[in-house]
This record gives structure tokens, sequence and C-alpha cells, in this order.
């Protein structure tokens, strides 16, 4: 990735960020809310951290549990390359941590790149169906509360993710047709070109070998379901040190409103999670928009913040710096390969 590419991302993705966050402050009563933010219970917003902390374990387990197929790899060596990859999401938009995640683990356990993105692409598929069950519950209980539109949004993202788990099963167990097929309208413009992303498939089909095993799909869905469920806890501190009403559905609510807002690419979805959360939210609940707006900004901050000084603090310690990540980046880009 280009250094003018890397700075046209991330100055759109702070345009974004900005129109995002007036959209949801521009009419709100910032006494009030200045009010609510600081009588907020800074112990109580304390345990936040080990609830996050624990579902940054069940991501790397479940990341050993995924590579196991393909390789053994430690807990050691997965940890920093998770977290300085969960860190580069935080701070630049367009998801390029999972790709350097996955670059660092390949290149400390000469595991191919292609199988180790494979892995990092399932992690994220489970997370997406996890939350996809997350808001069937929230559909089935709060039906009537929702518009048509937030209806709709749900059920195709759920859809989605389910369409794309059933493409990455096809993947695995016809490896060869399946990558004969989906690389063939590549091959109808450049024959050498089609043939790389054959290649490059095929490769991506040996990092989904967990899929042959229902032992440990079951495994790494248990482990995606202790990532969320541990998040889901994490959030209830930050109703807590504001003093809102609690519902059991909010936290989920929360999780699944912030995750709509991260699919729009902004540095640590910053703005956008503050808008899902703090403009949307008041609609489904009993929660006021001036509390909604509060616990947005609280929510954020507890829930990035610690793994953004994680993740980089993992970076040094793996001694990898910012001329490496983008250097590692370049290479993807250019397709390069072991």
């Amino acid at each position: 990735m280009s250094k003018a590419k890397t700075w046209r991302n991330l100055i759109l993705g702070i345009v974004i960020a900005l129109v995002a966050l007036y959209l949801t402050y521009q009419r709100a009563d910032l006494p009030a809310l200045g009010e609510i933010l600081s009588s907020a219970s800074m112990p109580m917003l304390l345990l936040v951290i080990p609830f996050l902390a624990c579902s940054y374990l069940f991501r790397i387990a479940r990341w050993k549990v995924l590579l196991a197929p393909v390789s053994e790899v430690s807990f050691g060596q997965i940890t920093g390359p998770l977290l300085t990859g969960f860190a580069v999401n935080s701070l630049l938009p367009g998801r390029v941590g999972e790709l350097l995640r996955a670059l660092m683990l390949s290149r400390k356990s000469r595991i191919p790149r292609a199988s180790c993105f494979a892995t990092v692409v399932l992690a994220r598929l489970f997370d997406g169906l996890t939350l996809t069950a997350f808001t069937l519950g929230l559909l089935l209980t709060g039906w009537n509360s929702m518009g048509e539109t937030t209806r709709l949004g749900l059920i195709g993202a759920g859809l989605l993710y389910i369409g794309v788990l059933a493409g990455l099963v096809s993947l695995r167990i016809w490896s060869e047709k399946a990558a004969r097929a989906m690389s063939a309208p590549v091959k109808l413009l450049s024959s050498k070109l089609g043939e790389k992303l054959q290649n490059v498939l095929l490769s991506f089909s040996r990092g989904l070998a967990v899929l042959q095993s229902g032992r440990e799909v079951v495994t790494v869905a248990a482990l995606s379901a202790g990532v969320w469920l541990s998040l889901v806890v994490s959030v209830v501190p930050a109703f807590a040190s504001l003093g809102l009403s609690l519902r059991w559905s909010y936290p989920f609510l929360v999780l699944v409103l912030a995750a709509f807002g991260m699919l729009i690419p902004t540095p640590a979805g910053t703005g956008t999670v503050h808008y899902a959360i703090g403009v949307v939210m008041p609609t489904m609940t009993a929660i006021g928009p001036t509390d909604a707006k509060a616990l947005a900004i609280v929510f954020h901050a507890t829930q990035f913040l610690p793994i953004i000084i994680a993740g980089l603090l993992g970076a040094a310690r793996e001694g990898v710096r910012a001329r490496d990540m983008e250097r590692m980046a370049e290479r993807a880009e250019a397709g390069s390969d072991r």
C-alpha cells in the first residue's frame, strides 16, 4: 500500500468520522451531556478491562485452533500479530490490520500467507455468525420496535454471512473445482492472472481445513461465543458508570449497532459507532437521546483505547515499526507469496 493511498484512505476516514460526529451531536444538549459524563464512575469503568482482555484471550485461542490443521503455533507467536492487527484496524480505516496480522504471523511461523489469511477470514466469519445469532435474538424480542429499514438491514447482514460461509465450505470441500470456478471469470480477461488467482485460492483453501472437522468447528463456534459474551459483559460497566437503566438486551444491542457502525471505514469506528449508538439506540429502547450519546462516548473509549495501547506495545515487542507494516502491505498488494 503506497503512502499516498494510505494517507488518502486515512483522510477520507477522518472526514467521514467528523461528519458522523457532527450529525450525532449537533442537536445534543451539551451541558446535560457534559454533566452525565463528569458524573461517570471511573472505578466502575475499570471493570471493562478484565472482560475485554478475556475476549482477546478467546480470540487468541480461537486462532490457534483455526491454524492447528495447517501448522502448530504457540500462544506467544499468535498474541503479538493479533493485538497489532486489531490496533492497526483501530487506527486506520479499511481493515488493513486483518491483512497485516496474517502477514506478521506468516513471517514468524513460515505458514503460507494465503493460508494465514484464510484463518483470519474464518475468524471474522465466525464473528459475523455470532453477531447474526445476537441479531436474530434481538429481532425476535424487539421486532415491533424496529423500523422496516433496520429489520431488512439486520436480516440482510445475517444472510450475507451465511452465504460467505457456504462459499468457504465449498472451497474447502471441492478445493480444485471451486478454485477453478471462482477464477474462471478472471481467466476470460487474463489467463495469467486467472491462474495466479487459482493458485492463491488453493493455498487459501488449506487454511480452511478446520471446516472439515465437526469437532473443531464446534470448538471454534464455542470460542467465538466466548469472545462476544465477554464483550457483552464488558458493556455492562459502561451502563453502570453512567447510572443508566439496563435490560438484558441492551448490551447485545450496543454491540450489534457498533458492528454496523464499523462497516463504514473510519479510524476506530469514530463517528459511525457514535451515531449508531447515540442516534439509533434511542429509537429502539427506553434510553433517552442524551444518555445514549453519553453511552456512545464511554463505550467507544473503553472498547478501543485499551486495544490500541496493547497493540502498539505488542508491535514494539515484535520489533515491528510503521515502515515494516507499510512494506508488508506493499508486498500483499503486489501479490507476492512464498
